[in-house]
């Protein structure tokens, strides 16, 4: 692989980001974006409704995601139906390990001890044309503008920063064990179902090494997010999303 090669980032898989500036901004902006929005959500509920100020953090997302557009790779369909696998699996994993942390911290007493979920709450057997709208844009940012927001920064920058600056020319796919292990001890600190997000994002990680696609990892996040707001209002589970 020529210098030229490295510079431009093709053995990454990434674009450029079209524009001047810190490299890792196009990776970054969309997630952060969604989590400064988050920080002031509850307080932006009282202005414009539940429904209201997460629309308004999605558009702003979106947004993001779409000014940096540039930095999105062609669809790679590697390893991608072995990804929507490991979706189920996650999901299986995740309520399984959420209920046994639930269990133990109740034990020890400690059940108040990590912060709630707001949680999203629905009556399907009463569910109007406004209700299913907030359903739906409920979904919508689960399965789509989620997935794709945080695999490009924790996958498509941060895990190949960790190993250069020079993120762009480390090979897709490629993880140190602390590039690993800091990509989880990050991820799992955002998730109350602390257990439950680090098998969870082990998964993702070994995908990643073993796919080199973001694609990929893309659709086994979405899938995992989509069955489990599948199961959260199937069964009124509401304290996971």
């Amino acid at each position: 692989m020529s210098k030229s090669d490295i510079e431009s980032g093709s053995d990454s898989g990434f674009g450029t980001s079209g524009g001047g500036g810190w490299p890792g901004l196009p990776f970054v902006a969309p997630l952060a974006v969604f989590m400064v929005v988050t920080a002031v959500e509850k307080d932006l509920s009282g202005l414009l409704t539940q429904s209201g100020a997460y629309g308004l953090k999605l558009l702003a997302t979106v947004l993001a995601l779409w000014l940096y557009r540039g930095v999105w790779l062609r669809w790679d369909w590697r390893g991608v139906w072995w990804a929507a696998l490991l979706g189920v699996a996650g999901v299986v994993l995740w309520v399984f390990l959420d209920g046994v942390q639930r269990q133990l911290l109740s034990v020890l007493n400690l059940a108040d001890w990590l912060p709630a979920r707001a949680g999203w709450k629905f009556d399907l057997s009463q569910l109007s044309v406004g209700e299913g709208l907030r359903l739906g844009l409920r979904f919508a940012g689960l399965v789509v503008v989620v997935p794709l927001a945080e695999e490009l920064c924790w996958r498509g920058f941060l895990a190949p920063w960790l190993i250069s600056e020079d993120f762009r020319g480390v090979p897709a796919g490629r993880m140190t064990v602390s590039s690993f292990l800091i990509v989880l001890a990050v991820f799992t600190s955002l998730h109350p179902e602390i257990l439950a997000a680090a098998v969870w994002v082990s998964g993702m990680n070994l995908l990643w090494q073993r796919t080199g696609n973001l694609w990929a990892c893309v659709v086994a996040h979405a899938s995992t997010n989509l069955l489990l707001g599948l199961y959260v209002v199937k069964t009124g589970s509401w304290h996971l999303w």
